[in-house]
């Protein structure tokens, strides 16, 4: 079993930011209309990673476990899921709220759950759609404001 901690520093959070968009994409593209799901739980992930590679520039860190001394908290914290526990402890939470995809982030973005991955139940192509639409704006809003 690969620890935690095995790909917890900056780069490799901002690669697979990069990588399991580009999965998610091309699942949903070539998925059939069979894996709007898998195309949204990868989805959710990228940002996932962008909001932890984020959190460790910003506070000038370089793995998660550094990011939790520094926040002052157990590591368990930093190796959470919740896009908002990441998004409300950045610098750029005041920005995200007034800026025009935090209606794609409260509404799609954030509903996003690990446990997608045991949901057995098709997500249609035109909801994973819009998911993976407002996943891409996050993404670039992201990578344009911090």
């Amino acid at each position: 079993m690969m620890s935690r901690r095995a790909h917890n520093g900056i780069t490799d959070l901002r690669r697979a930011s990069v990588k399991r968009k580009l999965d998610a994409s091309r699942l949903l593209k070539h998925g059939e209309g069979l894996h709007g799901r898998g195309a949204a739980y990868l989805g959710g992930y990228a940002v996932e990673c962008k909001l932890k590679a984020v959190a460790l520039e910003v506070y000038d860190c370089l793995t998660l476990d550094q990011l939790a001394s520094k926040w002052d908290m157990d590591d368990r914290h930093v190796y959470t899921h919740g896009l908002e526990f990441f998004a409300r402890r950045l610098p750029l939470w005041n920005r995200l709220q007034d800026s025009p995809v935090w209606r794609d982030f409260v509404s799609h973005v954030n509903r996003w759950r690990p446990s997608w991955r045991y949901n057995p139940h098709i997500l249609t192509d035109r909801d994973a759609e819009v998911f993976m639409g407002a996943v891409d704006r996050v993404l670039q809003w992201l990578d344009t404001h911090h």
